[in-house]
């Protein structure tokens, strides 16, 4: 794809968590202002048919995410731009090491003429050094963050390029700070690109959530469930839970990866108040939960459906104001992706809620 394409501006969008996102995002930020952007490569078109396609020359910005098998198996992509939008352990049934893992995820960023990394990750900031030049974004309020870094988000919510203020984030329908830091590396592609602030901010009350990506799918007598089938490691877990207010009821499984939980761990004892947990993770986790303190219930189940239908039993005498589903754990120990889990869970939600209200 690469030869028949490598003439069109490719924006290179890479990272364990969030690329799907700000590859989404920023793909509507420009088309939003008559930039013909597609988004491709491991979501929407596969890049092998704007190779073949005799139109391919009317794309202004290709905008691919990029995951580390593409990476690896394809050295020679060249980004105008180049995205990374985090870093942390996945994927080490192929990659082996973390070291690999990195190594493959930086070629791209090598790669890219112009590079935009997220300072908000542990692990690029502390490679921040090494890495080629680049422009970084955050969203921490700690004033000495800003001086490293080219855009911010203060207190008031005031996005700024350097210490030029852009606009206000007002209404922005993606929960969590970690989507705050998905636009932030968003508006650093499309600034580069040579949009305007005014433009930016007026594309985003149109863009339209993903699904399986902290997605409400019901809301009603009090109760809240949220989809979030995408959380498919601890860290994307952790920053999905982050996101919502108050304590909640969290559903968890499926096969597991790796066994760097402890983080995982903290939070739910904070945040969470009973787990259901399903699949071949299911026992393994229960475990990692004992022996970190988690105090509360911990109800374990070998599918999804017998989880489902004990789920609204204990409804029936418990009140509960929010339900999380958050695996944490990829799909593949039932399911073929985290999108056919994602939603067999709302259909199993969808018949439950039917007779229970």
């Amino acid at each position: 794809a690469w030869e028949s394409l490598k003439d069109i501006n490719w924006i290179g969008i890479t990272g364990t968590n969030g690329k799907t996102t700000v590859t989404h995002l920023l793909s509507h930020i420009l088309c939003h202002n008559k930039l013909y952007a597609p988004f491709a490569g491991n979501i929407g078109t596969p890049l092998c048919k704007f190779a073949y396609s005799k139109n391919n020359n009317s794309i202004d910005w290709l905008t691919a995410e990029l995951s580390s098998y593409q990476i690896e198996i394809a050295p020679e992509v060249k980004p105008k731009i180049g995205i990374w939008t985090s870093f942390t352990e996945d994927h080490l049934e192929r990659h082996k090491t973390l070291e690999t893992y990195f190594k493959i995820k930086n070629g791209l960023l090598k790669q890219s003429e112009f590079r935009i990394y997220n300072y908000d990750d542990e692990n690029l900031r502390k490679s921040q050094q090494s890495l080629a030049d680049g422009i970084w974004i955050t969203t921490s309020s700690n004033k000495s963050a800003f001086h490293k870094c080219d855009y911010w988000i203060d207190d008031q919510k005031f996005i700024f390029e350097r210490n030029k203020r852009l606009f206000k984030l007002d209404n922005f329908i993606l929960k969590g700070n970690h989507n705050v830091q998905n636009l932030l590396l968003a508006v650093a592609a499309a600034r580069k690109i040579g949009l305007s602030a005014e433009k930016i901010k007026n594309s985003l009350p149109s863009y339209k959530q993903l699904p399986h990506r902290l997605e409400t799918i019901y809301k009603k007598h009090g109760l809240e469930i949220i989809n979030d089938s995408k959380a498919t490691n601890f860290d994307s877990s952790i920053a999905g839970i982050k996101a919502i207010e108050g304590q909640l009821i969290m559903i968890s499984g499926g096969k597991i990866k790796g066994n760097r939980y402890d983080q995982w761990i903290k939070v739910l004892n904070i945040k969470v108040k009973t787990i259901f947990l399903f699949g071949e993770s299911a026992k393994v986790l229960k475990q990692a939960l004992i022996n970190g303190g988690f105090k509360k219930d911990i109800f374990e189940f070998s599918n999804l459906s017998e989880l489902i239908n004990y789920l609204f039993a204990y409804l029936k005498i418990h009140k509960v104001d929010k339900i999380l589903f958050s695996p944490s754990c990829s799909s593949f120990d039932q399911f073929k992706d985290y999108e056919e889990r994602g939603n067999f869970f709302k259909k199993l939600i969808n018949e439950k809620i039917e007779s229970h209200f």
